[in-house]
């Protein structure tokens, strides 16, 4: 019975010092943790943590995430750690799971780089992978035996991710992690930089034992404010279809690079835009903002420009003949062996704008301006038409504008300073759009303008910053010039802008006659009459109306005649704006640096109505499709031409109703908490279906998701607290 008693005796005190100790450390870490009587001014010990503040998010118009800070991986191995017979026997397996995870290396590199490395204590393995790559790693061989056996060491960080891969991306912008800081380069990222950010807090910390730190009471510490969300103007469904048009063209022509830009008329709205340059592995990237930063000589496009200082001045009305036959010795009108000239003669100067001849356009520019006042009258119409100065834009980047004033200053290496003139060529090549260089951007504004009755507003990329609240700052339409020509002016060309596309109402001609160095030519000698045809007839096929103009540019035109055959290359470009009669968007295609030799087995043109225009009909098609809007204003029969195909119309809204039956189904399987059937379907496409539901997405790969790739599995019960994995391949 003593013995018993001695035991329990025991126990209770071994109990109460238990207690007592406990007691005591909580008290400890407690007042660490929570005194208010430490001197930050004489106590060395304690010290402030930075707190980083939560990037905000890039926001497509519609609300859907362009650009999010989430949390990815680093992975490094303590490979010293790891058996050595469990790692001779499972580096091999190891190695392919590796290969058939990431794709970036092979199953015999991947064991080559852990042999190598056997004796690291520290080696990275891999960087930025994802939370469901993670998982999946922790199941491998030798990885399943944890930290200690298998030598398995996750880091937890932050990477900026894009959910809709790398549509616009350049434009989104990117963002580089330098010394644990976050440093904008380019695009969104780095113009609202200031609301993205976010504020900085900061935490007094105690050291304790073990290095860890404890966070302390104290009247300095502030609480980080998360940095803002930027809404942008872009329209995802119409970003996708100017992506995968483009960049299926640029394949066809093996161009250096192409972009296309889809603006809205009225507010200047940056619906779609993008930028793909050929890489060395002869693949497109969107690695930089050709649509802002590359200047080019447009050629024919800008002939507009030409067409209104003409129209503007009163020089010539657009039913006055051009005789296109009444050659000279001047430079300005030569014919070029590829140029039809023979089947013009002498035609109408709007029609010569639908059929873009260089002699109509050179001939009369020369003749009306080529005075030193008439070169002063005609580049203060472009400075009218807001040409000859770079855009103010939302995105800051380095432009590359040229537009040279008849008369400048030109200081030299040495700083010397001389006064420089045009040339006896530069008006009329000016008349075509060369010896100038302007970005494709500032095209598509001048165009909008047309669009817009004379009005030309900037380009908006963002409309508001929200935060918590709703909006924090709102970025109105910024307006340019209320008139940059007159409503007469502008009524009278459109007509010819339509025919560029629609030759409905061309004008038929006679054949003629004409001499030329002495001899005696008949043009268009196989036929009695024939009807001019504008140079983008290969999409005239629309129930829509598009008005617009070609380019096809000799890049490097100046020294044109001293390449070689096999050096030359062109520039393909078609700008315009639908519908006619009601514009709403306007947009601009340019397709860079084709060559002859490239394109002889595949398009076997290089023209922009050949080129460039089908990518802007297949942009506006999409458009049409999904803006219900222009549906409503032409489903009114008086805005249709009698000789419109309705058949076009049930091909358009077919081509997408396969896609939107499977996001209904989509959204109706979701609200049953069902796991709906993704397959075949872009992330872009089903991830706001989840979001809207509060589901929780985690996903790797790019591409489609594949049957079968996703966890839960179709068709299974799924909670709106459940995580949803979803794997995407091409």
């Amino acid at each position: 019975m003593k013995t018993k008693s001695n035991k329990k005796w025991s126990l209770i005190i071994t109990f109460i010092l238990v207690l007592i100790l406990f007691s005591f450390i909580s008290f400890k870490l407690f007042s660490i943790q929570y005194s208010d009587n430490i001197s930050i001014t004489y106590t060395h010990d304690p010290k402030f943590e930075i707190l980083d503040a939560k990037r905000g998010s890039i926001l497509s118009e519609d609300g859907r995430i362009l650009s999010v800070y989430m949390p990815v991986y680093d992975v490094r191995l303590d490979l010293f750690t790891i058996d050595n017979v469990l790692f001779e026997k499972e580096v091999e397996n190891l190695s392919e799971q590796l290969h058939q995870l990431f794709k970036d290396s092979s199953a015999s590199q991947y064991e080559k780089g852990l042999l190598y490395y056997k004796e690291e204590r520290y080696f990275l393995l891999k960087e930025d992978v994802s939370y469901v790559q993670l998982q999946k790693m922790r199941t491998f061989s030798i990885f399943n035996k944890g930290k200690n056996k298998g030598g398995f060491i996750p880091e937890i960080k932050s990477a900026r991710i894009y959910p809709f891969e790398s549509s616009a991306k350049v434009t989104i912008g990117r963002v580089n992690i330098e010394d644990d800081s976050i440093i904008p380069k380019n695009g969104i990222e780095f113009a609202f930089n200031e609301y993205l950010q976010g504020v900085p807090g900061k935490q007094l910390t105690q050291e304790i034992s073990g290095k860890v730190l404890v966070p302390k009471k104290s009247d300095y510490n502030v609480l980080p404010q998360p940095g803002k969300d930027v809404v942008t103007t872009i329209n995802i469904e119409f970003q996708d279809a100017a992506e995968g048009a483009l960049r299926k063209k640029l394949k066809e022509t093996h161009a250096k690079w192409g972009c296309a830009i889809l603006m809205e008329v009225e507010t200047g709205d940056i619906k779609a835009i993008s930028n793909l340059s050929k890489g060395d592995d002869n693949l497109y990237y969107d690695s930089k903002n050709h649509a802002l930063v590359s200047g080019i000589e447009p050629g024919s496009t800008l002939k507009l420009a030409s067409f209104l200082s003409l129209l503007e001045d009163d020089y010539l009305k657009l039913s006055d003949i051009i005789d296109t036959k009444d050659e000279s010795d001047t430079d300005y009108n030569k014919r070029r062996p590829e140029d039809p000239r023979d089947g013009y003669g002498k035609i109408t100067l709007g029609d010569a704008f639908v059929v873009s001849s260089n002699v109509a356009i050179s001939k009369e520019i020369f003749q009306n301006y080529g005075s030193e006042e008439g070169k002063k009258k005609f580049y203060s119409n472009l400075q009218k038409f807001q040409l000859t100065e770079p855009l103010e834009l939302q995105l800051p980047y380095p432009h590359n504008h040229k537009l040279d004033p008849p008369s400048f200053e030109k200081t030299d290496s040495a700083g010397n300073t001389t006064i420089v003139k045009w040339s006896e060529a530069t008006l009329p090549s000016m008349s075509r759009g060369y010896e100038m260089t302007i970005s494709p951007i500032h095209i598509l504004t001048f165009y909008n303008a047309i669009a817009n009755n004379g009005k030309m507003v900037s380009p908006r990329f963002v409309t508001s910053i929200k935060d918590e609240s709703g909006v924090f700052k709102s970025f109105p339409t910024t307006v340019i010039s209320n008139k940059i020509c007159s409503e007469e002016t502008i009524q009278s060309i459109k007509p010819y802008m339509e025919q560029v596309i629609s030759c409905n109402n061309c004008r038929t001609y006679k054949k003629q006659t004409f001499k030329e160095n002495g001899k005696t030519y008949l043009s268009n000698s196989e036929i009695d009459e024939y009807q001019i045809t504008g140079t983008a007839q290969d999409i005239h096929d629309t129930i829509y109306s598009i008005a617009g103009k070609t380019g096809t540019a000799r890049i490097r035109y100046s020294d044109w005649n001293e390449q070689k055959e096999s050096e030359r290359s062109y520039s393909a470009s078609f700008v315009g704006f639908f519908p006619v009669d009601k514009p709403k968007y306007s947009c601009i295609v340019v397709v860079y640096d084709i060559s002859k030799d490239t394109i002889k087995n595949s398009t076997k043109s290089f023209t922009g109505g050949k080129v460039a225009a089908p990518v802007f009909k297949i942009i506006s098609d999409k458009v049409y499709a999904f803006d219900s809007e222009l549906q409503e204003y032409l489903s009114n029969p008086s805005n249709i031409s009698e000789q419109v195909d309705r058949v076009t119309l049930e091909k358009l809204e077919n081509s997408i109703i396969s896609d939107k039956k499977k996001i209904t189904a989509i959204k109706l399987d979701l609200e049953k908490g069902i796991m709906p059937d993704l397959t075949g379907m872009k992330l872009r496409d089903v991830l706001p279906e989840f979001e809207n539901l509060n589901f929780k997405i985690e996903f790797e790969g790019a591409g489609k998701v594949g049957e079968d790739d996703t966890t839960p599995k179709k068709g299974k019960k799924i909670k709106k607290d459940q995580l949803i994995k979803i794997k995407l391949s091409w």
